[in-house]
């Protein structure tokens, strides 16, 4: 399915029944292709929406900043006319969701964060835009997919090491990178403090993008978010380990009330 927005052809996904709405949103450099495993699991009880962010997949808009990526799925539901909605997104797509949950809190139930972060340390800040410039180099594209292959810690999952060099070949390094930096930029510490809505952290404890402390700062922020460490997953857990992903965001989802008294809920998954 397709809509127009803003001079741009916005792609997504529409599936499931008329229980609660659930909106997935892909990290940077992704699809909405990449939930194909959650689609498939709780479209049956569930209204499913994915989008391919702008200049994303089969969506155009490579010129629009990431400071509108919320405009975009903002728009998608709107056009949908879904006024309750949970939404889960991953790294990128959790800073998306972000802006969403702190704009409408009554359409947004709650948010799950996937291996995201609001801030890193100076040194892995660093390391991460030196990875990410190797995009504007003349053949780095295929360095920068292996190192962050490495980091992601999913090396060992040849299907999904397979899948992400492929994606690689189809990028436009300079919107990855010009993406990456305005996020790299956007200041949501306040944003996300403010937040009135359920937050759940999903964290893959293999993946070496996200340092401890960043998740750390968003539990602490968040001041009673429900945290499911994943011991066998890196950073793409939905892909890792579809079944247990899928059970943890259901139970969560199930969940009426956070825990109380501005605690985290701190577990791990067992898998």
């Amino acid at each position: 399915m397709e809509l127009s927005w803003l001079g741009e052809t916005l792609h997504y996904t529409d599936e499931g029944s008329t229980g609660d709405a659930i909106l997935f949103l892909h990290g940077l450099g992704g699809s909405a292709n990449n939930w194909l495993h959650q689609r498939r699991a709780f479209a049956e009880h569930h209204r499913v929406i994915t989008l391919d962010l702008p200049g994303h997949g089969r969506s155009t808009g490579t010129k629009v900043p990431f400071r509108q990526y919320a405009d975009a799925a903002q728009a998608v539901l709107d056009h949908l006319r879904v006024n309750e909605v949970s939404v889960v997104g991953l790294a990128m797509g959790a800073r998306v969701g972000i802006t969403l949950a702190a704009r409408s809190p009554r359409r947004v139930k709650r948010l799950t964060i996937v291996n995201g972060y609001l801030e890193l340390p100076p040194r892995e800040h660093e390391r991460r835009v030196e990875l990410y410039d190797l995009l504007l180099r003349q053949g780095g594209v295929r360095e920068w997919a292996q190192l962050l292959l490495k980091g992601m810690g999913v090396s060992g999952h040849a299907g999904i090491a397979r899948g992400f060099l492929a994606s690689a070949d189809r990028i436009d390094p300079a919107h990855v990178n010009a993406i990456f930096h305005q996020v790299d930029e956007a200041d949501q510490v306040e944003e996300f403090r403010g937040l009135v809505v359920p937050v759940q952290l999903i964290v893959g404890e293999r993946d070496r993008l996200v340092p401890s402390s960043s998740t750390e700062q968003l539990a602490a922020l968040a001041g009673n978010a429900t945290i499911t460490r994943l011991p066998e997953s890196g950073h793409l857990p939905y892909l890792e380990d579809p079944a247990t992903f899928n059970r943890t965001l259901e139970d969560f989802m199930h969940r009426q009330t956070a825990p109380s008294g501005g605690t985290s809920w701190d577990t791990r998954a067992s898998q």
